[in-house]
């Protein structure tokens, strides 16, 4: 169950056996059916997890009622909303699954614990917030330079899993547009 992470773990820095099996102790195995509302707007996020099977979003909500997709996570990726989980603030965006989801999760005292014990994880965790940052800057970048089909274009190359496995309109809602306006881009893209 908790070989990916372990892997995971390990491509980031070395690790002995007994660190391994130590550090996937102050880990709590979760499964959530689809459509699981695990962080609602408002609450106090309590969870940073590793999802090992699945899918989820992170989303938030504007004043008319209209969600916007912030990110997807998927199979070897993790989630959650690190400014609340962080501050213990209430965060201003909600996760749901999309599919039956299984995670690897740390609480806030788990993690803190987890890093005491191995301080070298915490090279892992930086390096991790860092490509975040990176991935967030770049996905914004894009949005204020690029038309919309050139972001359709860099969302199917960059997770062309994704496309096929969650609803078009949280993929709109990702990428800043209608739902009538990507149907209208598959259609050129699957002309071209």
């Amino acid at each position: 169950m908790k070989n990916e992470l372990k892997n995971y773990l390990e491509r980031f820095i070395d690790l002995s056996d007994e660190e391994s099996e130590m550090a996937l102790q102050f880990f709590e195995y979760r499964k959530y059916p689809k459509n699981s509302l695990i962080l609602r707007s408002g609450d106090i996020c309590n969870f940073e997890a590793y999802i090992k099977r699945g899918c989820a979003r992170e989303f938030f909500t504007d004043h008319k009622g209209n969600e916007h997709t912030v990110e997807f996570a998927i199979e070897d990726w993790w989630i959650s909303e690190i400014h609340s989980f962080e501050n213990k603030v209430p965060s201003q965006v909600s996760i749901e699954t999309l599919e039956e989801t299984e995670m690897l999760v740390l609480s806030l005292e788990s993690k803190k614990q987890l890093l005491e014990t191995i301080p070298t994880l915490e090279h892992m965790f930086r390096i991790m917030m860092q490509r975040h940052v990176h991935a967030l800057k770049k996905r914004l970048l894009q949005n204020m330079s690029r038309n919309a089909m050139d972001r359709y274009q860099m969302f199917l190359e960059l997770y062309p899993t994704v496309v096929q496995r969650v609803p078009q309109y949280h993929i709109a809602s990702y990428l800043g547009i209608s739902q009538e306006f990507l149907s209208k881009l598959r259609k050129r893209t699957m002309d071209l």
